[in-house]
């Protein structure tokens, strides 16, 4: 334990290096408000109504951590910064350590390493790292931790809260089962196995159901209007697939998700292509294509892949049971596709142009080490000085 959650550390100290916040937008006086502003003023209220960006009144559970804790204040105050980023960050580095436990209990310590090293240089921590007020990790966390614990209590409780924080949580569920289904398990044992775990999601996704409508409603809280003021999920995600001229843009937002540690669910897909059809082989291949479709349905494509990482944790999973891969192969693959994340520019990108050479920092906002973001700081008149 002692190991993975110093894994965990060092990972996310790795990305935090790598993908770093811009400090003058989210601690300057005068840089305007944030969704982190918002976050803020719910510590001190979780069900103030009294926000800029409504869906946040149903998403409570980083604001009532904080309130509880008393981790409240202005952008500046030490106890802010605490509460936010620091809940959002401290479960980044428990995510990230529940991630390497479960690849240590079915790898080796090298692939574990790698393979949590690697994760922690995609979405699964950039947006967190860098977007304060967007507490992910969250949501992250019960996500990892049903990796390594399948108790139906547990299983319940963990779905519920990362429900609550982010309703994406779902689109985890079908690889979570392919996690506890080995692939010399018979269907019949498989849903025997995965009996209760389904059991505890469904009862967790009830309470969060409940919970959602006791909010809008005005049970819990002054209910909430119009917090989808933006339009029909379905309508959007629908016009991004029928149309042809977007599906480059959305092909760039979805490599940007895992980026290189894409080749880990392609090899898998390639070894399931050639083998004779399986159920568990059609889970993961029609789960990778409904899931990543259903993520055309928000603009920040790429961040919601971050909710889709137990199916990397799948495909290293058919590697090795199914390619036959040695853990030593697996190891060196782990370790070329790091380094190639490491080595190649990140960003944000929402939407990409149809004249997308002319200016490319337009639509593609790329993330800035740590000791950039810091010297911005530094230098700033409304940086440091007026601290």
């Amino acid at each position: 334990m002692f190991r993975s959650l110093s894994i965990g550390l060092l990972s996310w100290s790795l990305s935090i290096v790598l993908y770093s916040p811009r400090l003058t937008l989210f601690l300057g006086l005068n840089s305007g408000a944030t969704r982190r502003d918002d976050l803020l003023a719910q510590c001190i209220d979780p069900l103030t109504r009294n926000l800029a960006e409504p869906i946040l009144a149903y998403r409570i559970i980083q604001p009532w951590i904080a309130h509880t804790l008393g981790l409240c204040g202005d952008r500046r105050d030490l106890p802010a910064l605490l509460g936010s980023p620091g809940i959002a960050y401290l479960a980044l580095i428990l995510a990230l350590a529940c991630c390497h436990w479960a690849l240590w209990q079915r790898f080796s310590a090298s692939v574990a390493l790698l393979g949590t090293l690697a994760l922690a240089t995609t979405m699964v921590t950039q947006w967190t790292n860098t977007a304060w007020g967007h507490p992910d990790s969250l949501t992250l966390l019960p996500i990892a931790l049903l990796l390594i614990w399948r108790q139906p209590l547990l299983v319940a409780t963990a779905v519920a809260l990362g429900a609550l924080n982010d309703e994406r949580l779902v689109l985890a569920l079908p690889f979570l089962a392919l996690w506890w289904w080995r692939a010399s398990d018979k269907l019949t044992v498989a849903v025997r196995e995965l009996r209760s775990p389904t059991l505890g999601v469904l009862a967790g996704l009830a309470v969060a159901v409940l919970v959602r409508a006791a909010l809008a409603k005005g049970w819990i809280g002054p209910g909430i209007v119009d917090a989808y003021s933006g339009g029909s999920l379905l309508s959007g995600s629908l016009q991004r697939v029928l149309q042809p001229s977007t599906w480059p843009g959305l092909l760039v937002m979805v490599l940007l998700g895992f980026r290189w540690l894409w080749l880990v669910p392609v090899m898998a897909l390639s070894i399931l292509w050639r083998e004779r059809v399986t159920i568990r082989g059609l889970v993961y291949g029609i789960g990778l294509l409904l899931t990543s479709l259903a993520t055309f349905s928000v603009a920040d494509v790429s961040r919601s892949f971050a909710f889709l990482f137990p199916a990397i944790l799948v495909g290293l999973t058919i590697l090795v049971e199914q390619g036959g891969w040695s853990l030593s192969r697996l190891q060196r693959w782990l370790a070329w596709i790091l380094g190639l994340n490491v080595l190649t520019p990140a960003a944000k990108v929402f939407d990409v142009p149809a004249a997308w050479w002319e200016n490319p920092l337009i639509w593609a906002s790329p993330y800035l080490p740590l000791p950039v973001n810091l010297w911005q700081w530094l230098r700033s008149p409304n940086g440091a000085v007026t601290w």
